[in-house]
């Protein structure tokens, strides 16, 4: 099964509504953002984090970044970035370098930055550089489940 699919049957599975959005190949969140004419606040990306054995996503707006100081504070752990290696071989369906916009649907723990509800809609990747999934914002505490959420995000220094 292909990254996108198991993100299509996971939504199916907690009946929430969304659709697939094709985008020109992209790299970065910013480019996909972009790619797709969507503002980077509406473009939820994430980020594959390593600390004390365990390894966590956290879904922040793609125009921000983790702050790993505040977010190692709020949940008693310090994290460090992992690397695209780990990326890979805990996402192994998904293209290089991607982690999926649900990563829950591969039991992955996860955290999402409250910063995400600020839009009435979201888009999620969807396993490789060429679609999304699009999302309205109120079922995203669905998807996500009981999986902690709070702020610990800030602006990008660098929007490239």
């Amino acid at each position: 099964m292909n990254a996108l699919h198991r993100m299509e049957r996971f939504l199916d599975q907690h009946m929430i509504p969304f659709e697939v959005v094709a985008h020109p190949h992209s790299q970065t969140s910013a480019e996909t953002a972009r790619a797709a004419g969507v503002t980077p606040d509406r473009l939820a990306k994430g980020v594959l984090l390593e600390g004390m054995g365990c390894q966590m996503v956290a879904m922040i707006p793609a125009d921000k970044e983790v702050q790993l100081g505040k977010l190692g504070l709020d949940q008693g752990i310090a994290f460090s970035l992992a690397d695209e290696a780990s990326v890979s071989k805990l996402f192994s369906e998904c293209d290089t370098g991607v982690v999926p916009g649900l990563p829950n649907a591969w039991g992955v723990e996860m955290i999402w930055d409250d910063a995400l509800m600020a839009q009435p809609d979201i888009f999620l990747e969807a396993g490789d550089h060429k679609r999304l999934l699009h999302i309205k914002t109120r079922y995203l505490r669905d998807i996500f489940g009981d999986a902690p959420h709070c702020r610990f995000s800030e602006p990008r220094m660098n929007q490239g």
